[in-house]
């Protein structure tokens, strides 16, 4: 194995004897136990969750006597797609339900038991809880009180103590959860509940075709949530790409209809899909994002059109305060602190994560509110913030966390010491040993880009988290001129002697020394872009060496 530092100060590993390795053998060893072959048939009991009988009990006997159910969420879009599965479930099987979203200004985060007596003036008898509520022990007490019953779904760490009073909690976090896959995204949660109690309303063929159906909504959020693409996961998000061209849902077909020719991949969901539903919801009310989902209207390009012009507001404004973070912050600590009184607090983790992408550090951006600062951190793969924020814990008013990713409240009077402490602490790392690192699966010949290399490339989708895209590289390649894309000079294309289309995206600022050499090692990921009906191979530049 060799290593080369990149242009863009990447370490890249790769094997020049990988030149003679088959990419279908190399894209197998991802996978195990036949994991390739396997289908919805081979998903896992629902019943094996912790309490899944007990939930199903309980919404079966709000069946029976026509009660009222309310779902309650927590913020984000999983709450859009959970509810949505959910709400699509219940509508079909007339069970009456609706739901409620607190304001993320007036309300802010956690249950108040204002809500409690807002939902029993409504003769709500049942409420289950959207990804949110496991710790929030005394409001469940509360609702109890009131006769209302709780059922918990949740995917977040599970504290020592938990509600008692709660009907059901199904977490497959749980230390006494028998489900044996973990790693499921929340819509997830909300599909295994949906299953077993579909399991017991319908016929078994009915049961599976509604099953396969609801795919593309859960296959959203197990893509946006990061999650990785291995067992459970990605099955569902292979069924949801062949359920999504012949969705029920208009507005999914109308969002990808430019796409619908092509082979449709995971990121479809992550980059096109999802930041419309969150904008929708952050910029805006959320009512018109979880509307769109649930509502089949004949004015659904209106709503589109909404949507796509809050997503372009939301692009314009995440540029503008990046670029203001990156005027700002101070590169040569460890970790980067960014605060504003301007920016949107919706907006926050974007902008963390553009500056730790682009630093390869830590980095927490806050908003700040009044007497106290919502904060959003982020950090890079090889470094783990949360085991530092835990250390600094007392200072947070709030404080939880997922993966690479935290976010707390903190007051305004403790904000310095903390920001003083943990910078100390982080600073006496040596981040120089650290530095983002680009595997090659195989190294190739310009002469091995074509339409069947492709194709079976394309054969291991869905590609995302754990199962990327395989990643390939030109070593030595000669060119003959390097060309700007379009009037914003932001993107090149390298031309050569194999009339390859070679292109690479947002790099104006390293065209001066790419243009001073003759031969290059091209790092890349293919991709085809079908125009005219025709297949047109091209490959998309990662980095250079």
């Amino acid at each position: 194995m060799q290593q080369r530092i990149s242009l863009k100060n990447n370490l890249i590993n790769f094997d020049i004897n990988s030149l003679n390795f088959d990419i279908e053998d190399i894209l197998k060893n991802r996978f195990k136990d036949n994991e390739l072959e396997k289908n919805m048939d081979d998903l896992y009991d629902p019943y094996l969750f912790s309490d899944m009988k007990k939930a199903v009990l309980r919404i079966k006997e709000a069946y029976k006597k026509n009660e009222k159910v309310m779902i309650f969420w927590d913020y984000d879009v999983d709450w859009i797609t959970s509810t949505s599965i959910l709400m699509h479930f219940f509508k079909k099987v007339w069970i009456q339900a609706s739901y409620r979203l607190p304001h993320r200004v007036k309300d802010g985060y956690w249950m108040k038991k204002y809500f409690i007596d807002e939902i029993y003036n409504l003769w709500v008898k049942l409420i289950i809880t959207v990804d949110c509520w496991t710790r929030d022990i005394e409001v469940i007490k509360y609702a109890k009180s009131k006769n209302i019953d709780i059922i918990i779904t949740d995917h977040h760490a599970v504290p020592d103590v938990i509600p008692k009073e709660a009907v059901a909690i199904i977490n497959p976090k749980r230390k006494d959860c028998n489900y044996p896959f973990k790693e499921l995204a929340w819509a997830w949660v909300a599909f295994k509940l949906m299953s077993a109690l579909a399991s017991e309303f319908m016929n078994k063929n009915d049961y599976i075709n509604y099953l396969k159906e609801s795919t593309d909504i859960a296959a959203i959020w197990t893509v946006a949530d990061c999650m990785p693409l291995i067992w459970e996961n990605r099955i569902i998000v292979l069924e949801g790409l062949k359920q999504i061209k012949k969705s029920r849902s208009k507005w999914l077909k109308k969002l990808i209809q430019e796409k619908i020719s092509q082979d449709l991949d995971a990121d479809i969901f992550a980059f096109l899909i999802w930041p419309r539903l969150n904008a929708a919801w952050r910029l805006d009310t959320p009512y018109k994002a979880i509307n769109l989902i649930l509502n089949n209207w004949d004015k659904i390009d209106s709503i589109i059109n909404e949507i796509e012009n809050i997503n372009n507001k939301r692009k314009e404004l995440t540029k503008i305060f990046t670029n203001d973070a990156l005027s700002k912050i101070n590169p040569k600590n460890n970790i980067i602190f960014y605060d504003s009184k301007e920016i949107e607090h919706w907006i926050i983790w974007i902008v963390a994560w553009k500056i730790a992408e682009e630093y390869n550090k830590p980095c927490i951006v806050l908003k700040d509110e009044w007497d106290k600062l919502i904060a959003s951190c982020r950090s890079p793969e090889f470094f783990s913030i949360i085991e530092y924020l835990e250390k600094y814990k007392d200072y947070f008013l709030h404080f939880w966390w997922h993966k690479q990713a935290a976010w707390f409240t903190i007051s305004k009077e403790k904000l310095e010491s903390f920001r003083m402490n943990i910078t100390s602490e982080i600073n006496k790392i040596d981040f120089s040993q650290y530095k983002k690192q680009i595997n090659v699966d195989k190294i190739i010949s310009p002469y091995d880009i074509w339409i069947n290399l492709y194709n079976k490339v394309n054969s291991f989708k869905p590609f995302w988290i754990w199962n990327k895209k395989p990643i390939f590289m030109f070593y030595e390649f000669e060119f003959l001129w390097i060309e700007f894309l379009w009037k914003t000079k932001e993107h090149i294309s390298i031309k050569n002697k194999y009339w390859i289309k070679i292109i690479w995206f947002n790099i104006w600022d390293l065209y001066e020394k790419l243009s001073k050499k003759n031969t290059l090692n091209i790092i890349f990921e293919i991709s085809n872009n079908v125009w005219m009906w025709k297949d047109n191979i091209q490959c998309m530049i990662i980095d250079v060496f």
